[in-house]
């Protein structure tokens, strides 16, 4: 417990944040120094690098994923067998970057997500909601020997949240600037959005899961083109938006839904897969007009979402990208044209590498939960209470 309590009176915290999101291409892990001063937050990316997955770690990760696969003995190996790779990754990047692992203070580890279950089932005569992420914290922290914090969804639902999104907490920290009201959008798997009035008052930031950005794309660019991504949307400029295809597609209920809301996989991954792909054959569409259609999909909710569903009192002055979908210039280019005149920046603007931000994220909420403060915004996951998020496993 020395070790626990020298964490929490050091001052300055060199932290490496990990992640593997819906994609499920690689772990992204980032270093941070992370301190405050005078009650404020100052947050040096230090390092940042992607480690990928072999192809057959992918493609188990997708196989456990889909809501119908139920072979629990696989699931807890592949748990163990993602901590030792995120463990392993963690100490690459500290030797890849110069340092050495005594500077280390803490590691912060999402894990890779294979069920999001944020609303309400009844179990046992009790209504529950439940995360599963595995890439073990004990495992990473055995391994590396380093104290790690993770889990961290676990408690916000505990306290009636769905668990995410919890990144409007970090976009807070990382890009709030008094008296101009922002917006930031991540363009991972899945699109949240952030708003930042301006105010430094954190109860007054929200933000909410718009539907899918990069999650359908890849996954079509994959299968029909045999390809893990659309390059520079280079594929949805060469074909044409189907204008029925997009609006079945946008039929989907949890663009209705309002906030507070968030999706993932099991909403947006196999099943409506297959009914893109039913009405392709169906309709003889063409390969590249059908990922041009889902990339429309993409921009299209985050832009009626946020229309339609964020009310402020000032007018939002820029819109901050940031996220792996940055680099698809589709994406970008329509982005602004349905925002304009809004200005549209990355997250490069602020000094923070786009594909870093939801890793540097949990390198911060590693550093709260070890200085025993809360992670989430009750009114962005519909959580009852504040909560101290994760599970912090000793080095």
């Amino acid at each position: 417990m020395n070790k626990l309590i020298l964490l929490i009176k050091k001052k300055r915290l060199k932290i490496i944040g990990l992640l593997s999101g819906t994609s499920a291409d690689g772990v992204d892990a980032c270093l941070a120094e992370i301190m405050e001063i005078k009650g404020r937050m100052r947050i040096r990316q230090l390092a940042f690098k992607t480690y990928p997955f072999s192809e057959d770690v992918g493609n188990l990760i997708f196989k456990l994923s889909d809501p119908t696969y139920q072979n629990l003995d696989e699931l807890l190996r592949l748990d163990v067998v993602l901590g030792k790779f995120f463990a392993r990754k963690a100490v690459k990047l500290i030797k890849d970057f110069g340092y050495e692992k005594k500077e280390i203070d803490l590691i912060g580890s999402h894990g890779q997500t294979i069920r999001h279950l944020p609303r309400p089932f009844l179990c046992l005569g009790q209504k529950v909601k439940a995360p599963c992420h595995i890439g073990d914290p004990s495992v990473i922290a055995g391994t590396t020997g380093i104290t790690t914090v993770g889990d961290v969804r676990r408690a916000d639902m505990a306290s009636g949240g769905e668990g995410a999104p919890l990144s409007p907490l970090a976009h807070f920290m990382l890009f709030n600037s008094p008296g101009t009201p922002q917006v930031v959008l991540n363009l991972g798997g899945i699109a949240n959005l952030t708003i930042l009035p301006g105010t430094e008052i954190i109860d007054d930031v929200w933000g909410f899961d718009t539907g899918p950005a990069n999650m359908i794309v890849d996954s079509l660019t994959k299968k029909y083109f045999g390809k893990k991504f659309d390059r520079d949307g280079r594929i949805a400029f060469s074909g044409k938006v189907n204008l029925r295809l997009l609006t079945f597609l946008k039929k989907d209920g949890y663009f209705k839904r309002k906030p507070p809301k968030s999706t993932g996989r099991e909403r947006f991954g196999k099943g409506f897969l297959k009914k893109i792909a039913e009405y392709k054959k169906m309709h003889r569409l063409k390969s590249e007009d059908l990922v041009t259609t889902v990339s429309e999909l993409s921009v299209q909710t985050i832009g009626e979402s946020f229309f339609g569903l964020v009310k402020t009192k000032k007018q939002i002055q820029r819109l901050i990208l940031a996220g792996g979908g940055v680099h698809n210039q589709y994406f970008t280019l329509r982005l602004k044209e349905l925002f304009s005149p809004i200005e549209v920046v990355t997250s490069e603007s602020f000094g923070y590498n786009p594909d870093s931000i939801e890793a540097l994220t949990f390198a911060l909420f590693a550093y709260l939960t070890i200085k025993g403060r809360t992670g989430n915004i009750k009114k962005v996951t519909g959580a009852k209470k504040e909560a101290v998020l994760g599970k912090i496993c000793l080095g």
